[in-house]
């Protein structure tokens, strides 16, 4: 039976999520604790000494923080700037505090484990598993950014299919597609397939723990579309020939779908150590800042922290990452208004596709924008 699909079409429109293999319709509970853990959470880092931007000599340790270690989820093979303080404890110093970097392999799960009192800071958690929880009642709000990667996250089709636009709805006919579910990228799947024509009843899609799964079953020629992101997208493409069936940019400005991550917590976090997520917001934009200045400088030990190193300079290109600074989170364009809208859609768009019963319709109770307005001033 064909199954009605909802598209939010309007321009700017965003659904995110890095990572989050979980169903939409679970109840939050079973999961494992700590920032989208994978199964099996991955590996620490080797500690090394990488060098460190400017920041370093920058950031002054904050004082009168309430708590003396943070424990943050986080995504490995997803680099971001403040995992350059990652090895080398610079990170730790700029926020006033120790940080336990715990590794995830879903945001459902991160979710889980701020519920459970074991993650006090969810670093790049994707909106969409963050709106599922909310929608079966979870505790917790989100308080920021982290960052916009249209690119980053996308499907990608067998080279020798030869895949385009116009002839999608033919070739993809059937086809075996591997994805997360309950994610930004089973939506985007889902969303470009609607969009192209294909006949998503038609689809054999097999849902997938993590990237290296889905990477493992496209080189070895199973499956006919990989959807993933970070390091296993990357190498879908440069190892494996696979192409990309629409760019991110397409998806944006044909679809209306752009993706980004979050910064959550446990609402009661919030209400006990306001300073110490203060003091991380603060943190996270001032080794941005020094990325920015400085990519090249940055790079190398970025790579390292996420485990990356065999997949390139993730970071090089001005197209796979962005990073909004503390204001212009504030804005309409994000926390003012288009999050919560995402999220109501979002949701409203699995419940017409069947995956869950019902939504709460208005998210932005779990929007805070408190401790960006105290970060700025």
């Amino acid at each position: 039976m064909k199954r009605a699909f909802v598209v939010a079409a309007a321009a700017g429109l965003a659904f995110a999520a890095c990572g989050g293999s979980d169903d939409p319709a679970a109840e939050p509970a079973d999961q494992p604790t700590a920032t989208e853990p994978a199964a099996e959470p991955a590996a620490e880092p080797a500690a090394t000494e990488p060098a460190a931007p400017a920041v370093q000599e920058e950031a002054a340790a904050p004082s009168g923080l309430s708590v003396d270690t943070i424990n943050v989820a986080y995504f490995e093979q997803w680099p971001t700037p403040n995992l350059v303080g990652f090895n080398d404890g610079s990170f730790d110093a700029a926020v006033g505090a120790e940080i336990n970097w715990v590794p995830f392999g879903g945001g459902g799960e991160m979710s889980e484990a701020m519920a459970a009192g074991d993650i006090d800071i969810s670093y790049s958690q994707g909106l969409t598993p963050f709106a599922n929880t909310v929608n079966n009642g979870a505790d917790i709000k989100l308080v920021g950014i982290a960052v916009a990667y249209a690119e980053a996250d996308n499907c990608v089709a067998q080279g020798a299919l030869g895949v385009t636009r116009d002839n999608a709805a033919e070739v993809l006919d059937g086809a075996t597609v591997m994805t997360p579910s309950g994610n930004v990228t089973n939506f985007k799947m889902l969303s470009m397939m609607d969009f192209l024509g294909v006949d998503i009843d038609s689809l054999n899609i097999l849902p997938t723990d993590g990237g290296a799964t889905t990477l493992a079953a496209f080189a070895a020629g199973d499956i006919d579309v990989g959807c993933s992101f970070g390091g296993s997208l990357v190498a879908m493409l440069e190892d494996n020939a696979g192409e990309l069936i629409m760019t991110g940019a397409e998806q944006v400005s044909d679809i209306g779908i752009n993706t980004y991550d979050i910064v959550s917590i446990p609402t009661s976090f919030g209400e006990e150590h306001p300073e110490a997520v203060i003091a991380f917001l603060k943190a996270t934009e001032q080794f941005n800042n020094a990325w920015a200045a400085d990519p090249d400088g940055s790079n190398a030990a970025i790579a390292e922290a996420s485990g990356m190193e065999d997949v390139g300079n993730f970071l090089a290109g001005p197209t796979w990452f962005s990073f909004p600074n503390l204001a212009d989170q504030l804005t309409a364009d994000w926390l003012g208004g288009t999050v919560a809208a995402n999220m109501t859609e979002q949701i409203q768009t699995f419940v017409d596709l069947g995956q869950i019963d019902s939504t709460i319709g208005d998210f932005s109770g779990s929007i805070d924008g408190s401790f960006l307005e105290a970060a700025i001033g």
